[in-house]
Formats: C-alpha cells, sequence, structure tokens
C-alpha cells in the first residue's frame, strides 16, 4: 500500500515517525506539506504554495478581517462536528483566488510525483490542496481510501469541510474534547521514536524547570512563569522558558532540565501535547492539568496533575524529593513505551484500518 500524508505544515515532528511506522508494517509512505514550517523539522515533499500562512502579512490580513467583522477566533463553533464557512464574500473570493493562483503549479506537482498513484491520503488537519477539495473528490471517484487527522482547533475554531467530512474513511484525533464534538472520530496516542529519544544523566545544583509555549494564553504560561520565579527565590531551582526557538534547539534545552510544566488552562485542548510527550521520553517528572473526563481516559497516567491552585505546592514537593523524581520519570517513560512509542501507535492505527475497511 502506498500512503501519502497531506498536511498544510509541519508543526510537531510525528510526519516523518508515522512514515517510518508504515514502512515497519512493510508499505510505503511520504508526506506532503503546502508550506515551510517555521518550526525547523524536516521537509519531504513539499509545495510551497503561493498565499499561504507561512507569511506574516497573510496571518495579520487574516486577524485584521476578523476583527473588522467581529469575529472571535478564539470563539468554538456549533455543530456536531462544527462545519467551516467563508467569513464573508472577502474571504471566499480569496480562497478562489488562491486556488485558481496556485492551480497549475499544483497540477504539474502531481503529475511530476505522479500522487495519483498512493492508495491512502492522511489529510493532516482534514485539508486538501485545494480549498474547494477537487483533487481529494477527484481520487475518491478513483477508488482511493481517506483519513483525517485533527488537531484541535481546526475542529474547534475553524470547522470541518464539508466536501472532506463526506468522503473521509476514518477520522481520528489525538483531542480528547474533540470525541464529543465529531461523532465517529477515533483517539490514536501522537507517536515519538522512544529508542531515539532517551533520558540523559543529569546533575543540576540548580533544578532546571522547563516550559514551552507557542501560545501563553492557551496554557497558563504567565502564571507559570510566575509561580516558578516565586519559587526560585526561595528555592534551587531555575526557570528554563522555551519559546520561537529552532525544535533542535527545544530538544537540547529540554534534555538538561528535570522538571516540565507543560500547562494548567485547558484552553488550546485538554490534557498534554507533544511538549510532554517528548519530556516523558527525556525522563522529566511532567506536571499537567488532567480534568477529571482525562483522567478517566488515562487512568494508568504518570503525570503530576497540576492546576492554578496547586502548582506550587506540587512543584515543591517535586524539589524537595529525588526520591519522587526519580519514580515520576520511570513511572513516565515506562507508560509512554506502552502508548506512545511508535510500535504502539501504529497498532492501534492498523486496528482502525481494519475496522474503516482501508484494509
Amino acid at each position: 500500500m502506498k500512503i501519502l500524508y497531506i498536511s498544510p505544515e509541519h508543526i510537531s515532528g510525528t510526519l516523518p515517525l508515522f512514515c517510518q511506522g508504515h514502512r515497519k508494517k512493510g508499505n510505503y509512505a511520504r508526506y506532503l506539506t503546502l508550506f515551510p514550517t517555521p518550526f525547523d523539522f524536516p521537509e519531504d515533499l513539499s509545495l510551497k504554495l503561493y498565499l499561504h500562512p507561512d507569511k506574516n502579512w497573510i496571518i495579520q490580513s487574516r486577524k485584521l478581517l476578523q476583527k473588522i467583522r467581529g469575529i472571535d477566533f478564539q470563539l468554538e463553533k456549533e455543530g456536531n462536528p462544527p462545519f467551516w464557512s467563508p467569513a464573508g464574500w472577502i474571504e471566499k473570493c480569496f480562497f478562489d483566488f488562491r486556488d485558481w493562483l496556485n492551480a497549475a503549479k499544483i497540477y504539474r506537482f502531481v503529475e511530476q510525483n505522479k500522487l495519483y498513484e498512493y492508495d491512502l491520503f492522511h489529510l493532516e488537519q482534514g485539508m486538501g490542496i485545494f480549498r474547494d477539495a477537487r483533487l481529494i473528490k477527484q481520487w475518491k471517484q478513483a477508488g482511493k481510501k481517506f483519513a483525517c487527522f485533527y488537531h484541535g482547533n481546526d475542529v474547534r475554531n475553524r470547522g470541518v469541510f464539508s466536501a472532506v467530512h463526506q468522503i473521509s474513511d476514518l477520522n481520528l484525533t489525538s483531542e480528547l474534547d474533540l470525541m464529543a464534538k465529531y461523532p465517529g472520530i477515533k483517539y490514536l496516542f501522537l507517536p515519538i521514536d522512544t529508542d531515539a529519544v532517551r533520558p540523559q544523566a543529569r546533575n543540576n545544583e540548580r533544578l532546571k524547570i522547563v516550559h514551552a509555549a507557542r501560545s501563553r494564553y492557551n496554557k497558563g504560561s504567565d502564571f507559570i512563569i510566575q509561580t516558578v520565579k516565586d519559587l526560585e527565590k526561595d528555592y534551587p531551582v531555575e526557570l528554563v522558558l522555551i519559546e520561537n526557538m529552532p525544535h533542535d534547539k527545544c530538544m537540547e534545552l529540554k534534555a538538561e532540565c528535570d522538571i516540565c510544566i507543560d500547562q494548567i488552562a485547558d484552553k488550546g485542548g485538554w490534557g498534554y501535547g507533544m511538549s510532554s510527550v517528548e519530556s516523558l521520553a527525556q525522563g522529566l517528572a511532567v506536571c499537567t492539568y488532567l480534568n477529571p473526563q482525562y483522567q478517566a481516559f488515562i487512568p494508568d497516567h504518570p503525570f503530576v496533575n497540576v492546576d492554578y491552585n496547586n502548582l506550587r505546592s506540587e512543584l515543591i514537593r517535586l524539589i524537595q524529593s529525588a526520591d519522587y523524581r526519580q519514580e515520576m520519570s520511570v513511572r513516565g517513560r515506562d507508560w509512554l513505551v506502552k502508548t506512545h512509542s511508535i510500535n504502539a501507535v501504529m497498532d492501534q492505527l492498523y486496528i482502525y484500518y481494519q475496522e474503516a475497511g482501508i484494509i
């Protein structure tokens, strides 16, 4: 089976891991991005399309248009699932024009790379190459299979594309709250290469507490930062704040740390994300907020459950007890291998394939 992942951009580092997993299963797999990533992840097939949000002026223009129309981009849409529609005639004209502008480049790329020869297409964020999904519809008529992987805001705030929804054979997510928003969607843990990412020896005189944030609002970062800064006055700790830096540098910094704080706000998705996954693989004790639904979903989790009320006290417990930090480190790594390793994730994915009639 030939499998192609199509993603607007490479933002999590998981695309090559999924392809690696498919190859271990005896299949051929590649990934295609529509525009380059600012996060320094590796590219495979890359279209570099015009008028996509890798340019700051596109992002700012979209925000301005939303502001003028009184649209709150953080407001969750209604529906099960909620569907996307253009925010007025200006946005519709923009997407129509963008599809027209990129059409010749796309068709040339499709022919050069024989994309129509793939059997299964994984659509990250539930997106095809054209906004109007013309290629997706054409390939579906030719008997191709489709799986969509939704990551949170693409359902919560943007909405699902109706044309893609109608042809998708399998819908996946790693965001637990989407299970209620999208009937029939399946949960899949994100993979990490647990052979490549391992704990390293640390002997910090001052314990390093790391927090990585792309959005401070979503993670409650301001409160996290202030709490650790306050602890620095009374305990041998220091904050390592990771923002807007290449992924390789992020991993280097986290590998030197002792404790990770992911989020306490539950505003950009519940539970934990790739920052926690990477930190567990590196042997850090990981703190994040797990609401009651998430605790029931993963009752064997290895996280230190923190919120606005207990973050300081839980951090003090970790700071004062090396044995407790070590216990959480070992538990975290063991749990990660069981749930997030490439083998574990791919085994579950192929069960979903069988249930959906893809294989």
